[in-house]
Order: structure tokens, then sequence, then C-alpha cells
């Protein structure tokens, strides 16, 4: 433990410690992020005077917790609020200008945007034309034509002391929830139903939202988004939101034990299939729901969209393999763009896992024609540790109507006819960036022991103090040179997925091979290994055990 802890940078007893115990109390001070006072003073100003506040947030996991964070805090304050999720197919990305004309808002409202908002300049102004105020909570990078012309609180504007913090927007959200409570205490008997409301407020049990919403959104796991998510795993334990509940226990989670990889592989993609097909306010009626019975129907919905997303997503992953090979054939350079007639809402899973069997960086873009003829197309990008997107996305920007994002994950729209010039430029780039970088945390093996070593209680006990994990604690990556395997089978669609298990002293291990279906006859034939793996759940019929996940065999 201490030598993965020692490559990880972490070392003394003091670093340590910090590590494998974060405490609430070592966040950064909310005063530190610009604007931050000044929005829960404007929003505490509308609340006094009764006025209309309406929450915008994005489509994505990011977006819908932490709407749901800041309805549940409100409700929670007393305060009635509206909310809004646009449709990702209908709407597309950030403010819409014709809901607003079409919902008859009235003038003096507030809008407070969650995890979007930061690009829509023009919708602000004509927003403040009609006299309706905004609050843009973001954490996206700012556009090169500047700041909209509102009260902002990104993380990523100039003087803000949260910069390097990386908090994604849902975290922006409970910073501003926070602000909020602190506001009203600081008045004390001015609002006296107020100060009595904030006062019984816990704002520990917003957390899960925080950690839901951040490691679905892929963002770099800074100590501040590590305090806030390991606060967020242990408040999920005994959510009192009945939302919340239903959701693990539909996702068999029945110890309430939460780790980062139920996030990003069970909850996480039940919550985003919503968004991915169209309608996300399913998702943010889910989790500010007060009633078990109703929570459970909104699960069962989510099911049945997540079953058709998960087709989808596999005939389209199907598309994008063949039109990889097809597209970079001949190309000096790796292939970083996959063009198509795609389903513009699982272009981040495709490119996702385009990204994990290739190793680089992938866009891949969804054909759209307007109704003039005209071409244009607009998706989506997933990188490696260590590639900026961003950065990438900003050299080409001559070639694009739009982009944005972070690091590991961005979007983008271009016309048909800059494509060509864009994929050279863009791939030149990444190449540029996979020259200068580290060993990507995935290929690299950590330590050389056997399966058996790692897969014991003790060892995963010290394993999951580690948590979470994602870009910039990536899991431990292990090695095992003197593998036996006594039995493997393919499963999955297309036989696509391997199953094994392998010989222990005292006990045989589970193991299971994403992608690597095809080495099936490889391994019967010749059952010593050399395995790179990584330890993973195995949650079945209410019952939890660990076993190997290969990476390679």
């Amino acid at each position: 433990m201490l030598r993965l802890l020692e490559q990880r940078g972490i070392k003394g007893e003091k670093q340590v410690e910090s590590f494998l115990f974060p405490k609430l109390s070592d966040l950064p001070a909310p005063d530190k992020m610009k604007n931050l006072g000044l929005a829960a003073e404007k929003v505490l100003d509308f609340i006094e005077n009764d006025k209309a506040i309406i929450i915008w947030g994005d489509y994505d996991v990011d977006g819908t917790t932490g709407t749901s964070l800041l309805v549940n805090f409100f409700r929670m304050l007393g305060v009635s609020v509206c909310w809004h999720i646009p449709n990702r197919l209908i709407d597309g990305y950030g403010l819409n200008t014709g809901w607003f004309q079409k919902e008859h808002i009235p003038a003096e409202s507030l809008v407070i945007t969650v995890d979007c908002g930061i690009s829509n300049y023009p919708e602000i102004d004509f927003l403040r034309d009609l006299g309706i105020s905004v609050i843009v909570t973001d954490h996206h990078q700012i556009p090169e034509s500047g700041l909209p012309r509102c009260l902002v609180v990104n993380p990523e504007q100039e003087g803000c002391g949260f910069k390097d913090e990386k908090i994604a927007g849902v975290g922006v959200a409970f910073y501003l929830a926070a602000a909020i409570r602190a506001k009203i205490r600081e008045k004390g008997a001015g609002c006296d139903r107020l100060a009595h409301n904030a006062a019984a407020i816990n704002l520990k049990t917003l957390l899960p939202f925080v950690a839901i919403g951040t490691i679905a959104d892929i963002v770099r796991l800074t100590t501040t988004n590590r305090i806030l998510i390991r606060a967020g795993l242990e408040s999920i334990e005994n959510s009192e939101f009945p939302g919340v509940r239903a959701l693990l226990d539909d996702c068999e989670i029945n110890d309430f034990k939460v780790s980062s990889e139920d996030i990003g592989f069970l909850l996480g993609p039940r919550l985003n299939a919503a968004g991915r097909l169209g309608d996300s306010t399913i998702v943010v009626e889910l989790l500010t729901c007060d009633s078990e019975k109703m929570s459970q129907k909104l699960v069962k919905r989510l099911n049945r969209l997540n079953a058709e997303r998960r087709e989808l997503t596999a005939d389209n992953f199907h598309e994008a393999s063949c039109r990889y090979e097809e597209q970079g054939n001949g190309s000096e350079t790796r292939q970083c763009v996959v063009f198509g007639d795609f389903h513009p809402g699982v272009a981040g899973i495709v490119a996702s896992r385009l990204m994990e069997k290739k190793q680089h960086p992938v866009f891949i873009l969804c054909r759209q024609e307007n109704s003039s003829g005209k071409v244009t197309y607009k998706g989506s990008g997933r990188s490696v540790e260590g590639v900026n997107l961003v950065a990438s996305l900003t050299k080409c920007s001559d070639f694009l109507n739009k982009f944005g994002g972070h690091e590991m994950a961005a979007g983008l729209e271009i016309a048909e006819e800059n494509l060509e010039f864009f994929i050279q430029e863009f791939n030149s780039s990444i190449a540029e960036q996979l020259k200068m970088r580290k060993t990507a945390a995935s290929s690299k093996i950590d330590l050389f022991c056997s399966v058996e070593e790692i897969l014991n209680r003790e060892f995963m006990v010290w394993l999951n103090l580690l948590e979470p994990f994602g870009p910039g604690n990536e899991i431990p990556v292990f090695c095992d040179r003197k593998s036996q395997v006594i039995h493997s089978k393919t499963v999955g669609r297309d036989s696509t997925h391997l199953n094994v298990l392998i010989r222990g002293k005292f006990q045989n291990y589970k193991g299971i091979a994403f992608g690597l279906g095809e080495k099936l006859s490889d391994i019967q034939s010749e059952p010593n290994r050399q395995i790179v793996f990584t330890p993973t759940k195995n949650r079945f019929r209410g019952t939890v055990s660990w076993q190997a996940r290969i990476i390679s065999i």
C-alpha cells in the first residue's frame, strides 16, 4: 500500500493520513470562489422579495444532479423554485430563448444555470432585455468571446481561487447552496423563517449528488474533488432521498457500500440514459421525489430507457469501430475523429469505449442535415490521461462553429466543408500532446503480484481507502506473471467478452476480460498466462465478491 501511495507522490505520515482519510474541514474556503458571495446575496434578495427563481440545468449527469441538489436545497429552505432541463435532441446544449418565450417567464425572474451557460452570451443578452436576471454556475472553459454579461460563478474564470480545483458543475452548485445558507445565517433575525430552516439543513446530505455527478463527469480528482466525493460516498449509505435509495436498490447495492466504480458503471449509465435518448426530466423527478412508491416507478422507467440505450450504443460502437478503420486507413497519425450517421445521444459513450480500446483521444461526430440541405456534424470526444481535448480544439477553433468542455470530455459542432481540414489539424495537435504525455495510467503496471495476493479481504479494505478512482487517481494496475487459467468461456453479445477462472492456493478466483473474447482458443491451448488486471466488484443477486478485471492476458 505504501508503494502505491509513493507512486502517486504521497509520502510522509501527514500526506498519507490526509489522502486516506480526507476531511470536509480541509475543503478550500468558499470565499475563494469568485463571485460566489455576490451570487448568494442576489439569490437571497430574490427569495426575500418573493420573486420567481428558475434552475436551468444541463442534460448530463453532472447537470441533472446539480439541478436536483439545488431544487432539494431550496425545498429544505421552504422556497419554491421552478426547474428545467432542455431536451438534448430537440433543444441542444445550454440556454434556449424559445422556452422562455413559450413559457411566458415574467420579468424580474432569476435564472440560475447549472453546468452550462458560460457559452450563452447572446441568449443571456436576450434574457436581460426581457428583464430577467441570470447567474451562471458552470465549470467549462471560458470561451474566446469572453464572459456573458451577468454574474458568473465559474472556477475557470480569471482571478478565481478555485481555478486549480477542477470541480464539476454539481460541485459549483453545492458551493452556491453552502454560500446561500451562510448568508442567511449571517443575516439572522433579518429573515426568521429562512434562518430557522437554514439552521436545520445538514449540507452533507446533499453530497451524494456531488459524488455521483463529479464521477460521472470524468473530472480530475483533485484534493477538493476527492474530499467531496468521499464524503458523498459515505453519506449515500444513509441518504434521506427516496430516489437515491430506489436507485441503489435497483442496482442491487443492498449493502449500500458504494464505490466510484458503482457510480461509473451502474448508477451513472442509468441516469445518463434518459438524457441520451432526449429527455432528462425523469432524472430530476427521481432525485427530487419524496415518495418511495413514485421513486420505484421512475427507476423502472429509467431501466427501460437504459436497455434501449445499451442496444443503441452497441450498434453505434460496432459502426464506429468499422468506420475508424476505414477513415483512418493510410493516415500517418492516429485517427482521432470518426464521423457518420451516429445517434447524437450515445456519441459520448461510443467515443469513451473507442478511446479505451485504442488508448488515445476519440471524437464521434454525428451527421445532421437541416431543412435547406446544409450538413453539419455535432459530437462528443473523450480523452486519455495527460491529453487536454479543449487545448487541441482551441488550436482548431477557426474550423469550428462552436466547442466547449474540459480536459477529458468535450463537444463540438462543425460545418461539413470544414471537416477534412479540422481532422488533419486536430489529429496533428493530439499527436503532439501524445508525444509529451507520460505513460497512461491504464497501461502502466503499478505492482507485480499474484491475483491471490490482491483479491483478499485485508488488501481490499486498504484499497478502498484509495477511493475514489478516476483521472488523477487511477485504480492500481497489477501484473500476475505466473497465473493459470483453469476454465474459460466467452460471454456477452457476439461472444465479445471473456470469463475466466484463475487457480489459487486455497481458492480459485474469477476474472472478466471485456472485449477479449477472441483470445478464448489461445487461452484454452495455453492456460499458463501473464495477466494484467485491476480488482473489480462483482454484484450478483444481492451478493458482492471481488474479481479480476483483466486488461491483457
